[in-house]
């Protein structure tokens, strides 16, 4: 049976190296069979002598244990590639996407081939963003099955490779070593066959399916570009008649179809879309779920904390100013993300979008529906009536009589519910914001146009404008609310990392809303643009506009630049500075509270400083400028400060030496020279000090590393107060020192280690005078503790008999006026008292 093993394992070696061995080598084969029956004991033995005599062994066996080893490191590598192989590439996905796919392109297409003479805007522009999100999709998997197939290559590769290994065709002489040999490539050798088998199989598989793939690519692409012609069309054409006139019904043939199979049929198409929208966007709507989650984990956070750490009359106090977050915390985190939805969800079906809006205006409902006067909420009812109305006649494919008469209506209900709100917000005491009266006339204006529309038979448009009329409005207060809702969010966590009052809450918040208000605003109004222009459907040429604009290279001298990168860097040096200008705000730093140390201290100088030093890393990054550029300025601010900025960069560097260093922080209070105060910012390149007559010094940092500065509260707030009591001579010591130290007795406030001492200081002029020495825990109650014990000795002492004496001098006169002694002597000595 072994002879038989050998000889196939004899004929397996050529299949490896691809050439067939010569005779003389096959006859030497034949000649070794017995071999393969000796018993391992007779195989050492000659292994053994054949070690001995080294002279004796020819060149090629010398080279075995060399080969031996590449034999086994091939042999590893085979069963590394084999189990790559039986792992098999992640392409289930794709397999059971590709059905997916066909459904989204059958579906369009027959949506194509239904369309009449006045299809709907929305319809295909739903069909564009479908097919936007399939043609990402598809691209994402050619990307996957291109590296998967670059891999097996890699792999075919490789077996080539050994395949062209020379050194495994020097086979040993000895007989022993020979048989041990072929076994080891018998073995490789399967393996090898066994891996390019699998792995041809494999190409040919992801052959396909690329194939597959790419042709649904290029079937994908080409319905977007018809789309896209579409939609260009329906620009171009906008202000054209593209339906019957109202009074003439039956004149006109134009596309007579009935309302309610039109609308059977549309509805049944958008949930499609939506269906197919959902299974590949689905990863969105997890991080808009995790987006609310934490927002309502930190509301009520801030809440718990804010109760925990006040009374719970002033802690209501405190959240009463928070009429949204704190009253209405879920709907505030719906607002939230629905809002933010409806301005980045800028590459979504109308469906979806629809459904955004009716979530956000639900929540806002809920919210409205305590605060507002009756009058103003009913008008609100009424405007989510009308939205409901336009939403729905967004998603009918085609234009119907019936509907033409309903976008009529609507529109003039529309105009009457205007002026209906402009009457109420110039009667009402409700606090508005100042775009509503602009915001209701432009909502009147967009209706009438919607009204001229429709009489002209211009049906597409008067329903973009009538939907862009009512959104418009809708969202502008969705924005406000939520402009509202972020402060207030901010406010609670200020609150709930500093100690105050009800009505310094209230100061700090109203600073925190300056700060806040311009940038929000101008993130506002940009989103709000950004959904008045996808509802007239002027994104995409606003921003192939905006984009080229901003793209274009402009010179000044050898260097180039676009307005874009410009931007860039403004925007985000900008924004990095309000954040580190709001970061001592987020975290209790205030400056309301000066006078208690902050817990974080100089790590907020820290951040702040990582802040703006990230932030003008990124503005460079981001812009596309250079690094080199950024060295030359460095280099240039380097000669600045030898000619003029060396006092701006010491006070830089000393606002870093005192970040880590940390002599102050805020809330310690110093002495730097002849002014004392408390600590109530440390900037970065100066310091405030508010003084205790309420200004506020502004003190470089260098001055702060450079003159000696006194710091009262470095480790703690204790301080040791000293005063002087005199009494008149006589009287007795003991009972003066009993009377002392009896004024601090029961006093919680004066420490007791080290206690109270009072001593014999030194005999005056015309007292007996001594030195009083009291602890107290915080610095605070120094002065008032010092008049307390001043106030108590001076009674105890006048109940005692004890006179602190007045000032006591002998008069010594040396010449005196004669004429003044005889004027004394002639009216005789002044009567006794």
């Amino acid at each position: 049976m072994k002879i038989y093993i050998t000889i196939v394992i004899a004929f397996l070696l050529p299949l490896l190296h691809g050439n067939t061995v010569n005779a003389q080598q096959r006859k030497k084969k034949q000649d070794t069979l017995h071999l393969v029956a000796i018993d391992s004991a007779t195989i050492s033995k000659n292994i053994a002598a054949l070690a001995k005599d080294t002279t004796k062994v020819r060149k090629s066996d010398t080279a075995v244990a060399i080969l031996i080893n590449r034999i086994e490191s091939y042999t590893l590598l085979m069963n590394d590639l084999m189990s790559t192989l039986r792992r098999g590439f992640d392409t289930l996905g794709i397999s059971e996407g590709i059905p997916v796919a066909d459904t989204s392109l059958a579906l369009v297409k027959r949506n194509i081939a239904s369309l009449g003479r006045t299809p709907n805007i929305n319809d295909i522009y739903t069909n564009k963003v479908m097919l936007e999100q399939l043609q990402r999709k598809l691209d994402n998997w050619q990307s996957t099955l291109f590296s998967y197939y670059n891999k097996l290559v890699a792999i075919n590769d490789t077996l080539h490779s050994l395949r062209r290994d020379t050194a495994m065709r020097n086979i040993p002489s000895e007989d022993e070593l020979y048989g041990f040999y072929l076994g080891q490539v018998t073995n490789m050798v399967l393996k090898y066959r066994g891996v390019d088998s699998a792995n041809s199989i494999n190409l040919i598989r992801m052959g396909l399916l690329q194939n597959k793939v790419a042709n649904r690519y290029i079937e994908t692409s080409n319905l977007y570009e018809d789309m896209e012609y579409r939609l260009n069309q329906y620009s171009r054409h906008m202000f054209v008649r593209d339906y019957r006139y109202l009074w003439r019904p039956h004149k006109d043939s134009i596309n007579p179809l009935e309302f309610f199979p039109v609308l059977k049929n549309s509805i049944n198409k958008n949930t499609k879309v939506l269906a197919i929208f959902f299974s590949i966007q689905w990863p969105i709507f997890l991080v808009w779920i995790l987006i609310a989650s934490l927002f309502l984990w930190w509301i009520f956070n801030n809440i718990r904390r804010i109760k925990n750490k006040h009374p719970e009359q002033e802690a209501e106090t405190i959240l009463q100013h928070s009429k949204y977050v704190y009253r209405f915390p879920i709907a505030s985190a719906v607002v939230l993300i629905s809002t933010l939805s409806a301005v980045l969800s800028i590459r979504y079906p109308t469906l979806f979008t629809e459904i955004t809006w009716a979530i956000n205006v639900l929540a806002l409902t809920v919210i409205f529906r305590q605060q507002l006067p009756k009058t103003m909420y009913r008008s609100w009812c009424f405007a989510l009536c009308l939205l409901a109305f336009y939403c729905l006649a967004n998603l009918i494919i085609e234009v119907t009589y019936a509907e033409q008469w309903a976008l009529l209506i609507a529109a003039i209900l529309g105009i009457i519910l205007g002026y209906r709100m402009l009457k109420e917000s110039g009667t009402t005491t409700y606090i508005q914001p100042k775009f509503a009266r602009p915001l209701i006339r432009l909502f009147i204006g967009t209706c009438m146009l919607s009204v001229l529309l429709v009489l002209l038979s211009i049906v597409g448009t008067a329903k973009v404008m009538g939907t862009s009329a009512i959104v418009n409005m809708l969202m502008a207060v969705s924005l406000y609310v939520l402009v509202q809702i972020i402060m207030e969010a901010v406010f609670l966590q200020v609150e709930a990392n500093k100690d105050s009052s009800s009505f310094i809450s209230f100061m700090d918040f109203q600073d925190v809303q300056r700060k806040l208000k311009t940038f929000l605003s101008i993130l506002s109004v940009v989103g709000w643009l950004i959904i008045v222009s996808r509802n007239l459907y002027l994104y995409d040429s606003i921003y192939d506009f905006i984009s080229a604009r901003l793209q274009e290279r402009h010179k000044i001298g050898t260097s180039d630049f676009t307005l874009s990168s410009v931007i860039i860097f403004v925007v985000v040096i900008w924004i990095s500075t309000v954040a580190s200008q709001l970061i001592a705000y987020m975290f209790g730093n205030t400056g309301q509270n000066a006078n208690k140390k902050t817990k974080l201290g100089s790590a907020l100088l820290l951040l702040r400083l990582a802040v703006l030093a990230g932030g003008v890393l990124i503005a460079f990054a981001a812009s596309g400028i250079p690094m080199d550029k950024l060295t030359i300025v460095i280099g240039a601010l380097g000669v600045g400060i030898g000619f003029g900025l060396q006092n701006i960069v010491n006070n830089l560097v000393s606002g870093v030496i005192l970040a880590f260093e940390k002599p102050i922080e805020v809330g310690d209070v110093i002495e730097i020279g002849p002014r004392s105060g408390v600590v109530k910012e440390v900037g970065i390149r100066s310091s405030k000090i508010s003084l205790y007559d309420g200004s506020e010094v502004i003190v470089p940092n260098g001055d702060l590393i450079s003159q000696q500065l006194v710091n009262w509260t470095r480790t703690n707030r204790n301080k040791r107060v000293t005063f002087t009591i005199s009494v008149a001579y006589g009287s007795d010591i003991k009972q003066v020192i009993d009377i002392i130290q009896s004024a601090f007795v029961g006093k919680k406030e004066i420490m007791s280690i080290p206690a109270p001492l009072a001593q014999l200081s030194d005999f005056g002029d015309n007292a007996i005078n001594f030195k009083v020495y009291f602890w107290v825990s915080d610095l605070d109650y120094a002065g008032s503790q010092q008049s307390e014990a001043l106030a108590f000795i001076y009674d105890a002492l006048n109940k005692a008999g004890i006179e602190i004496p007045y000032p006591q001098r002998d008069l010594h006169i040396r010449s005196l006026d004669e004429s003044l002694l005889d004027r004394l002597g002639k009216k005789g000595p002044a009567p006794e008292a």
